[in-house]
């Protein structure tokens, strides 16, 4: 009872203990799990503005270029003395006409540029008219050029109007006698603002793309400033990309007194997408595009957007999020639980062999007690009737001696085995062990086991060893472990019908074998395997056995593990047989 409430209250600990460890662990996990996503999350961005900032970096020359354009350069000719004063009014005799640096298309990104004026016209400076397409054909473009053109000017009227693409302009309208240039923003301002102030370093690159701009409106001011002309009341809206159905457009608003012209190009959105990632394969491989919502649906929309044109960037997979290797917390975490498994178990064996022991110990005890009581009481009835006087025949007063005697070697060596046992278990054999011949060693021993076995009506065969040597060994630890197999053969074989023990001893190898065997029962398989174990024998085990308390064979294997040697039992058919081995001496191996 006592044996199930240690244990009960042991796995009630352990269980304690290892909810407590797997609740922590459970939550180290998460915050381990939560913070990994984080930082996977954080390098991803990091990755991210840096593919971005590339992009960007692709395209804002291409948009500088077109917003810092002046409004004139949309006609494929343009009188030197009227840049800025009739840019519109028709061409007269005599003018001196420069060609619009539009006239030919070199940027790949761009399909064409247009202009629609206030009726509604569409133009183009790569689409000449009348005898303007004859002089550009004469010196500037060929008539394939020219058509090419004029194919991609159509693709402008089948994807918007003027009308429409107005209403997806800026309202924004800025004087050229004004010092501020128009800025290159986005049809939605009010986003491209906050998406310029959020992403880091773009206002910067803004800045230097508008002082750019600033500086190429003044240089091509100033190649007119000595035609001596006045501007008249130009305005022009900023440049701003916006998309008209799955065509990508870039265009502003100019006005002149009344007038009011749309201007800009056609993107070639393929173009584009090819050169987005081409900047972004290092950082995002596999990045893909698509045109960025505008208006009301700008809140809802990804704020992967880039800062030049209005286009979402799906990231994709981003490379080198994950993190390399195990996790730390994982391996300190797999440890806590092997020390808390590895102290459960040296817990839960120590507790076994300790109650265990306590068990047998408290059997012994009880057999202890069995085995005192029943000499002591023959000693106690054989005296009193010595002493009495009512033993008058001198072969019964003979025999109750003899009994007497044997009762007290029987007692005695019950002591003695308990007392060697006890010291065994507070010093080591080890230091009285020398070197000893092994004939001495039988012979001392032989007179005793003779004594031994004609008590209880049995044959000491002895057979001598063929050569004599020495062995490492403590000549009284020898004697009491040959004494115990020859008792326990006296007990257990009183009964078999071949009375003889035998002791006989063979050089093997670099040990010396003493065998003890006899005719008795033998032992099972069973009994065999807990033989050696100390305090094996309950009272009730007692009564119902040879005498003794179990004491003898657990001892004497000690003793032999302390000589450096070792103590077995071979089963055989008939009788058991122990085997004793000892090492030779140094100079003997």
């Amino acid at each position: 009872m006592r044996n199930w409430l240690t244990w009960t209250l042991f796995a009630l600990g352990l269980v304690m203990a290892g909810g407590l460890l797997a609740w922590v662990s459970a939550r180290l996990l998460d915050l381990d799990q939560a913070q990994a996503e984080s930082t996977q999350r954080t390098i991803a961005e990091e990755n991210i503005r840096l593919a971005m900032w590339q992009m960007d970096s692709e395209l804002a020359p291409i948009i500088t270029d077109e917003a810092s354009r002046p409004y004139f350069q949309y006609v494929p000719f343009f009188p030197a003395e009227g840049a800025y004063t009739r840019m519109f009014n028709d061409v007269h005799e005599g003018d001196v006409l420069l060609p619009s640096p539009l006239v030919r298309n070199d940027v790949p990104e761009i399909i064409v540029h247009f202009q629609f004026e206030p009726d509604g016209t569409l133009t183009s400076p790569q689409v000449p008219r009348n005898e303007l397409r004859t002089l550009a054909e004469a010196r500037y473009l060929t008539p394939d050029q020219v058509n090419q053109s004029a194919a991609k000017l159509e693709l402008v009227r089948d994807a918007v109007t003027r009308d429409e693409l107005l209403k997806l302009l800026p309202e924004r309208k800025l004087d050229l006698r004004d010092p501020v240039l128009p800025d290159m923003v986005y049809a939605d301002e009010g986003w491209a603002a906050q998406n310029v102030q959020n992403q880091a370093g773009y206002q910067e690159r803004a800045d230097a793309y508008k002082q750019q701009a600033v500086r190429r409106k003044i240089e091509q001011t100033n190649s007119l400033q000595g035609l001596a002309v006045d501007p008249i009341n130009v305005r022009e809206g900023p440049m701003a990309a916006v998309w008209v159905g799955e065509r990508l457009v870039l265009a502003r608003r100019i006005s002149l007194g009344d007038s009011e012209y749309v201007q800009g190009c056609l993107l070639n959105w393929s173009q584009i997408e090819a050169d987005l990632h081409k900047a972004s394969k290092d950082s995002l491989p596999n990045a893909s595009f698509r045109a960025a919502p505008m208006g009301s649906d700008v809140e809802a929309a990804s704020v992967h957007r880039l800062a030049a044109l209005p286009i979402e960037v799906l990231p994709g997979g981003v490379p080198g999020t994950s993190p390399e290797g195990g996790s730390p917390l994982g391996v300190t975490l797999a440890i806590s639980w092997a020390l808390l498994a590895l102290v459960a178990g040296s817990l839960a064996f120590v507790m076994h062999r300790t109650l265990s022991l306590a068990q047998r110990r408290a059997e012994f005890v009880s057999a202890v007690s069995h085995e005192l009581r029943t000499p002591l009481t023959t000693f106690r009835m054989y005296t009193e009737m010595l002493t009495s006087g009512r033993v008058r025949d001198e072969s019964a007063r003979n025999e109750y001696l003899n009994t007497l005697h044997s009762e007290a070697l029987r007692l005695g060596h019950l002591v003695e085995n308990v007392l060697a046992y006890a010291r065994l278990e507070n010093s080591s054999l080890s230091e009285r062990v020398e070197s000893l011949p092994l004939s001495r060693l039988l012979e001392r021993a032989t007179e005793r086991l003779s004594l031994r076995t004609g008590q209880a009506g049995m044959e000491l065969v002895h057979e001598p060893c063929e050569q004599d040597v020495k062995v490492r060994a403590d000549a009284g630890a020898v004697e009491q472990i040959v004494f115990n197999l020859v008792d326990n053969a006296c007990k257990y074989a009183a009964h078999a019908d071949d009375k003889r023990i035998h002791l006989a001893c063979k050089v093997a190898g670099n040990h010396v074998e003493m065998h003890v065997r006899d005719h008795g029962p033998g032992i099972n398989k069973e009994e065999g395997t807990r033989m050696f174990k100390a305090f094996r024998k309950s009272a009730q085990a007692a009564a119902n056995s040879a005498p003794g308390v179990g004491l003898g064979l657990s001892l004497s294997r000690r003793l032999a593990r302390d000589m450096h040697g070792e103590l077995t039992l071979i089963n055989s058919n008939e009788g058991c047989t122990f085997v004793l081995r000892l090492p030779l001496s140094e100079h003997e191996a």
